[in-house]
C-alpha cells in the first residue's frame, strides 16, 4: 500500500480484531469458570480474567472509536528513540518519545528519526497508531 492513511486504517483493524478475538475468548473462559461453579482457586482465577477483560473491552473501544476519528498532528522533539523485541527474540517493534507521549513506528521510519529531531507525527488520537512521521525545521524560540 502506497497511500499510509489507507495501510495505518488496516492496521488499527487488524488490531481491533485482533483485541476483539482476545475478549471473545475471555468472556468464553470467563462464562466457563461460573458456569463450573468451581471453589477455592477459581475465584483468584476468575478475578485475573475479568481484570484482563476489562483492559481488552477498553483496548476494543479505543480501537473502535479511531474508526471514524479525524487524524491528529504531534509536533515536538524527539526525546528519546528505541527498539525492543515485543515477543522476546522475535518482532522488533520501534518506539520514539516526542513530550511525554510514546509512538510505535514502523521501521522505515524509525530509520529516518533521531533523537532531538523534530518532527511531526500524523495519528490515530485514541490509539497513537501512526501514519506517518515528519522531520520539520524547529520553530523559533523553541528550546533544544
Amino acid at each position: 500500500m502506497d497511500d499510509p492513511v489507507a495501510a495505518a486504517r488496516a492496521s488499527l483493524r487488524r488490531s481491533a480484531l485482533t483485541y476483539a478475538a482476545l475478549l471473545v475468548v475471555d468472556i468464553a473462559v470467563a462464562a466457563y469458570i461460573i458456569e463450573a461453579r468451581a471453589g477455592g482457586a477459581a475465584f483468584v482465577t476468575l478475578s485475573f480474567v475479568v481484570v484482563v477483560g476489562l483492559l481488552l473491552v477498553y483496548q476494543v473501544a479505543q480501537h473502535v472509536r479511531d474508526f471514524e476519528a479525524r487524524l491528529a498532528e504531534t509536533d515536538g522533539v524527539v526525546v528519546r528513540k528505541w527498539k525492543r523485541a515485543d515477543l522476546i527474540i522475535a518482532m522488533d517493534s520501534y518506539y520514539l518519545t516526542v513530550g511525554r507521549t510514546v509512538f510505535r513506528l514502523r521501521p522505515e521510519d524509525w530509520i529516518h528519526v533521531d533523537e532531538q529531531m523534530y518532527v511531526k507525527i500524523v495519528h490515530f488520537p485514541h490509539t497513537l497508531t501512526v501514519v506517518s512521521v515528519h522531520p520539520i525545521d524547529r520553530p523559533p524560540g523553541t528550546l533544544t
